[in-house]
């Protein structure tokens, strides 16, 4: 008998959690994924501090510095984001995943288009975020805030300040472009969490952790932060170029 998705997303909390109490997974495991979204489970409310520069948003403290320092930066350039999720428990995820559906179940296919299910949302870790330029046409989580100068000035600089995007255009985990979703990973337990996404389906603009014995797990020939910060881009500006250009699509 096939078991409804919704069926399962009601289940997603209980094995997420169960997630918390084990080991992180080596990149090389094998996760079963749905509609083509990784498990996460969800962080616990002692490891979250809100965002002082952004009412209402909760990240997970360690997250909290750099974000604020790339929101600094942001302004000091003339450039005012904001956020319209940050930490999201997985109670939160599944009602903004059914939201307005009079069937979830039949539409979770589409849904998980551009909303992960619950259980499988990268927001639940509390190193998420979804950044918006808070003055302009674009609407929140649209695909044209690519082409707003808060968009492009993430994909030159965010990963400067340890954020990389999570789904780019054209990526191979078959999720939706999402140039406003970032991941923070500049720390050794993030990287732990993000470690099979960044494995197997390699964020553009990615982040490189600058170590004493050299670049972390990359080749030592990937370009340098600007500033000499921690952290480097592991794509090219021209090739995030290339990417932002030949992707201009509006969102469906």
């Amino acid at each position: 008998m096939r078991v409804p998705i919704l069926a399962l997303l009601l289940l997603a909390p209980l094995a997420a959690r169960a997630e918390e109490d084990t080991p992180p997974q080596p990149a090389t495991a094998s996760v079963a994924r749905l509609f083509n979204h990784l498990p996460y489970g969800e962080t616990v409310t002692a490891e979250l501090l809100p965002v002082p520069s952004l009412p209402g948003c909760s990240m997970a403290r360690e997250a909290v510095f750099d974000v604020e320092r790339l929101l600094a930066a942001a302004r000091a350039d003339g450039i005012a984001l904001g956020a319209v999720s940050c930490f999201r428990s997985i109670q939160h995820q599944r009602r903004v995943f059914c939201a307005g559906a009079g069937n979830c179940d039949a539409v979770a296919a589409l849904r998980a288009r551009f909303v992960a299910p619950p259980g499988y949302s990268e927001h639940a870790t509390g190193y998420a975020i979804d950044f918006v330029q808070r003055s302009g046409d674009c609407r929140a989580v649209e695909q044209c805030f690519a082409l707003t100068q808060g968009g492009q000035w993430l994909m030159r600089r965010a990963a400067e300040f340890g954020f990389e995007l999570s789904f780019p255009a054209g990526n191979k985990q078959g999720v939706g472009w999402e140039p406003w979703h970032w991941r923070w990973v500049g720390a050794p337990t993030a990287r732990a969490r993000f470690a099979l996404a960044q494995a197997n389906f390699p964020a553009v603009p990615a982040v490189q952790i600058k170590t004493a014995a050299g670049p972390e797990g990359r080749p030592p020939s990937l370009e340098t932060a600007p500033g000499g910060g921690i952290y480097a881009v592991s794509a090219s500006r021209w090739g995030a170029a290339i990417l932002l250009a030949s992707s201009a699509t509006l969102r469906p």
